[in-house]
């Protein structure tokens, strides 16, 4: 390992830096970020030790299923450049208490949940079931919490609202433990800061805003809750970005000055080929929220690290006028770049659009390149990544979702070492094969005119 000297600044971090601050390292930063299974997958195919209780790992937001922190063994042995951590969640990690069959506290929105089944309830009160699959499983949501009080007249519903247990962002038990047994997380961001190379991304909001809204109240029912209970919900997204706020103040109370970065608020604001709402409705009903969340957050994070970003997280299409609002209301970088949307919003139209003014991370595609494809196709798509995002600066490259048990070991060592093959800067002026260049590019139409059919011809 690259010893600390000093003050010194190893060449990872300072790359990672660099990236961050919208200027030309000496080569493309890389990160990794995965599930359980992903972890276990790739420590076992390299030959190295794993915990094989793939239920009893220090995981991150029960929001966000099982993400697991990438250790300093295996990050120095792919050499990448940073690494990321998590708040832990109150109670203790994994974050999910297990249900018996009489101890479920709310009506199902799943049938057929049999009493051999494994229930969970995470700190939310979300109720999810363990999904085995043959390398593992994921937890199913298949009770929402304040699915009923949307509908309920305002006044009670308000009433289950403000009456609801939510989770406590300053209990004591989300940073008493860290990736290394015996360490606080606060030991051990500085450990990382101290002792090792390595960059340092940090995560202390638990649930999002729209994201966690979705999980309350039901990914189907929001979307006419927006219309039909919008006082209801605009309380609730109050508290949300209270208890946000609340949970990153607390984790960059015990590290801040130890993280190099910040996410936030993790959401899914569209599909691959739409956003989720409209323009309007995203400025009229959450930009407010979002704005102030960041800014508060911000605000405390610059007592304790001046320099420190702020990065956001969607999947899906975002064109670029949710993102400039994204903007204003303090955000600096952007995850994770999923390369299969609408081409109004994938990377290259990112960068053309943005990439003067904030980073991006991500981008290496998880849902059909890193799992399926060969060696070669990886290579292909790092080029490409590299080349539409990279010149100028600010791109850390890292896969577009959580690597999985399903991505070969090859395949992420491909993207690692053509990463730092074709990642040198100065960078090739000449596209490599299959970069998106602009070329014959159509932006965002936030009215998309739909075709007129032709009428059908009658026979006879």
């Amino acid at each position: 390992m690259t010893a600390i000297i000093g003050r010194a600044v190893s060449p990872q971090r300072q790359r990672t830096l660099d990236a961050l601050n919208l200027r030309e390292p000496d080569r493309v930063p890389i990160g990794l970020w995965g599930t359980t299974e992903g972890y276990q997958h790739l420590r076992k195919q390299l030959g190295m030790s794993y915990n094989e209780n793939k239920r009893n790992y220090r995981t991150g937001s029960t929001t966000w299923t099982t993400d697991v922190a990438f250790e300093v063994d295996l990050a120095e042995k792919l050499d990448i450049d940073f690494l990321r951590i998590s708040i832990g969640s109150p109670g203790g990690s994994p974050g999910f208490r297990t249900l018996g069959p009489d101890e479920i506290p709310i009506p199902l929105q799943v049938p057929g949940v049999g009493d051999d089944a494994e229930v969970n309830v995470d700190e939310w009160g979300v109720v999810r079931k363990w999904t085995p699959h043959e390398n593992g499983g994921y937890y199913e949501m298949i009770g929402y919490p304040l699915f009923d009080a949307t509908s309920a007249p305002l006044e009670e519903g308000l009433r289950i609202l403000n009456e609801y247990p939510w989770p406590d962002p300053w209990d004591e038990s989300c940073w008493q433990d860290s990736p290394i047994p015996g360490m606080s997380l606060r030991e051990y961001c500085r450990y990382i800061r101290e002792e090792t190379p390595f960059a340092l991304m940090g995560q202390g909001g638990r649930g999002g805003l729209f994201e966690q809204a979705k999980y309350m109240v039901g990914y189907a029912k929001i979307f006419s809750d927006f219309i039909e209970s919008p006082d209801f919900l605009e309380e609730m997204m109050v508290k949300l970005t209270d208890i946000e706020i609340e949970f990153n103040k607390a984790f960059l109370e015990q590290c801040g000055e130890y993280i190099d970065w910040l996410r936030m608020s993790p959401e899914d604001l569209a599909s691959e080929k739409t956003t989720f709402m409209s323009l309007a409705m995203f400025e009229n009903q959450l930009v407010s929220h979002y704005k102030r969340a960041i800014t508060e957050t911000k605000k405390f994070y610059h007592t304790k690290n001046p320099n420190g970003k702020i990065q956001f997280h969607s999947c899906g299409a975002i064109p670029e006028p949710f993102m400039r609002l994204l903007m204003q209301c303090g955000i600096d970088g952007y995850d994770s770049m999923p390369p299969k949307v609408a081409r109004h919003s994938n990377p290259a139209a990112k960068k053309r659009q943005l990439g003067k003014e904030m980073f991006f991370y991500g981008g290496i595609d998880v849902q059909e390149t890193l799992p399926w494809g060969s060696v070669e196709d990886v290579k292909r798509e790092v080029r490409q990544r590299i080349w539409e995002i990279g010149h100028g600066g600010g791109y850390l490259l890292s896969s577009s979702h959580r690597l999985e048990h399903d991505v070969p070991l090859e395949n992420t060592l491909a993207m690692i070492e053509e990463a730092h093959e074709y990642g040198v800067y100065p960078l090739p002026s000449e596209p490599p094969e299959g970069a998106d260049t602009g070329e014959n590019y159509e932006p965002w139409d936030p009215n998309p005119r739909r075709k007129k059919r032709r009428p059908k011809k009658t026979v006879g």
